[in-house]
């Protein structure tokens, strides 16, 4: 959970000051606390806090009824600082859980908020009062707070509440990218760019977006504030593999498939704190070295280099089946949906290349056929699995849902091959003929996966 972004919203002088004693005591806990307003920059205070909370992970608020008085000292109005109300509607927009914002209510109770807020989770802290003057009760107050706050926070992050779901990178894509291209150095990218680039191949946005981290892995080289630039050259090296080979549609020379070797086999997550990030980097890294292989073999025409680079890749598509069932039962053991995707293209692509060494390797050809038939089985489930979720879930109306649906079509089209029932076979061509025909009609969907499903109906028309 290291360099995880946490912001902190604030109003007043004295809360300013309780804002700083907790982003001290999270930076020594190897959290990037991020103080609302604190750099400068944007053009106004408002762009920056805008930037700063886009890119925050968690966020603690900071709620102390303002005290407003006359030219003679009289109370006049208590009320709440609009900006601070501003940012946690904000944050209670952009986080689906709402515990990831930890609302602080400082000398007061939570049926003082805002009729929408009321019913929200939020915790009371007492600030104890101090004779004006007295720097030292002054300090001895605000620490106390301080201390309350950041005791709350950790109690949270301990009861493993901490991790967002990586599934909401992957479907927040289109905002998320933005925040990549308009990226200043003030928030961390890292997860965002990581859990969410598979969205970026999916669409065709990889190309632009390897042009643009060509220049923050630039800019990361002086300055590197939440330790981004080893997640940016490593989703470089993966980008890198769409971007010569067209998204795997040519086949690289044999320099190009060594520049793609070389930046793969460089283990660039060693240096990421995260463990849960550095574990991503390497399945990804794993997984797009195993695909230079396939496309490379895909494309040779010599024999012999063709199976040495098809078992090579069927070697590393095993470890990265083993690599993602070893994640998910230490720090990653939340990840079991997001993993249901990369799960699935490791097992297609294992009955992909028993395929076709059934068709170097005559003589082993009933052995890789009964592979081929188990992975795409297995491909077929994880794909089911994660279809069903999208559909009955939130995520139904996410863009994420018509390439999840599209991948479920397609491994049911694959399995049809092996269907012994012609009942089961016509039912199967039903369903994705039916499903697919809507996406025909649509005509805006075109991309990879759409054309393979294409291909494959047209095997059986």
């Amino acid at each position: 959970m290291t360099n995880k972004r946490i912001f902190i919203g604030w109003s007043g002088q004295e809360n300013w000051e309780v804002a700083r004693r907790i982003s001290n005591k999270l930076s020594e806990a190897n959290y990037s606390p991020i103080i609302g307003g604190e750099w400068r920059a944007s053009l106004t205070v408002s762009e920056e806090i805008m930037q700063q909370m886009v890119g925050c992970d968690f966020a603690i608020i900071l709620i102390e009824k303002e005290v407003r008085k006359n030219r003679r000292e009289e109370v006049i109005s208590m009320g709440f600082n609009p900006n601070v109300m501003m940012e946690l509607g904000y944050l209670l927009h952009k986080f689906s859980d709402a515990n990831r914002i930890r609302r602080i209510l400082i000398n007061m109770d939570p049926g003082e908020l805002p009729t929408d807020l009321q019913g929200a989770w939020s915790v009371v802290v007492d600030k104890a009062e101090y004779p004006q003057g007295d720097e030292e009760a002054k300090e001895k107050a605000l620490s106390q707070v301080a201390d309350a706050v950041v005791r709350d926070f950790f109690s949270y992050m301990e009861n493993d509440h901490s991790m967002p779901d990586k599934l909401d990178y992957f479907d927040n894509w289109e905002e998320n990218v933005q925040d990549i291209y308009h990226y200043t150095g003030n928030f961390r990218i890292a997860d965002k760019l990581i859990y969410g680039m598979q969205a970026a191949i999916y669409s065709g946005e990889y190309e632009r977006l390897y042009k643009k981290l060509i220049s923050i892995r630039d800019a990361l080289i002086q300055e590197d504030r939440f330790g981004d630039y080893h997640a940016v050259v490593c989703a470089m090296s993966v980008l890198k593999v769409f971007v010569i080979t067209h998204r795997l549609t040519r086949t690289p020379s044999v320099e190009q498939f060594q520049e793609m070797y070389d930046d793969l086999n460089s283990a660039y997550e060693r240096n990421i704190q995260d463990p849960n990030l550095r574990a991503w980097c390497e399945i990804f890294r794993i997984d797009k070295l195993e695909l230079c292989y396939e496309v490379y073999a895909n494309g040779t025409t010599d024999p012999e280099e063709k199976a040495e680079c098809y078992n090579e890749a069927l070697r590393l598509c095993h470890q990265i089946l083993s690599m993602i069932d070893a994640h998910l039962q230490g720090d990653g053991s939340k990840d079991e949906k997001y993993a249901l995707l990369y799960q699935a293209f490791a097992n297609r692509n294992i009955s992909q290349i028993h395929k076709n060494l059934a068709i170097l390797e005559p003589e082993k050809a009933e052995e890789h056929y009964m592979q081929e038939k188990e992975y795409c089985a297995k491909t077929l489930e994880n794909r089911k699995l994660l279809y069903d979720y999208y559909k009955e879930g939130k995520r139904k109306d996410s863009l994420s849902m018509d390439f999840i649906s599209q991948e479920y079509l397609l491994a049911l089209a694959e399995q049809n091959k092996f269907e012994e029932s012609s009942i089961a076979k016509k039912n199967n061509q039903r369903t994705v003929q039916t499903i697919f025909n809507k996406w025909r009609e649509k005509n805006e969907i075109r991309n990879m996966i759409f054309q393979k499903v294409e291909q494959e109906i047209s095997k059986d028309l």
